[in-house]
């Protein structure tokens, strides 16, 4: 059985995360977005140096029941993500 647990749900750096994981049995993690913004190359490497696999990229949040202003510049930012992820499939 694969297991994984959220970056959300760890306090700390992305690394003393990542650490806490693989000492914790894990074998894969989901990436909240807020825990990296560098270049999905570093991601990978960081990655395989704790032997983990990233199992979910979870850059949206609270979307749902928000007031119509908020929830237009969540689309906004939604849209912004969706343009860095096509930068990145584009390489």
């Amino acid at each position: 059985m694969h297991r994984a647990i959220a970056t959300v749900s760890l306090s700390g750096t992305l690394r003393q995360k990542l650490e806490a994981i693989t000492a914790a049995g894990f074998d894969g993690f989901a990436l909240f977005e807020a825990d990296f913004s560098g270049d999905t190359a570093e991601l990978g490497r960081i990655a395989r140096d704790f032997s983990l696999s990233i199992d979910l990229y979870q850059p949206f949040r609270d979307f749902d029941g928000m007031p119509e202003a908020q929830f237009q510049r969540s689309l906004a930012r939604a849209e912004r993500k969706f343009d860095r992820c096509r930068r990145w499939a584009a390489r």
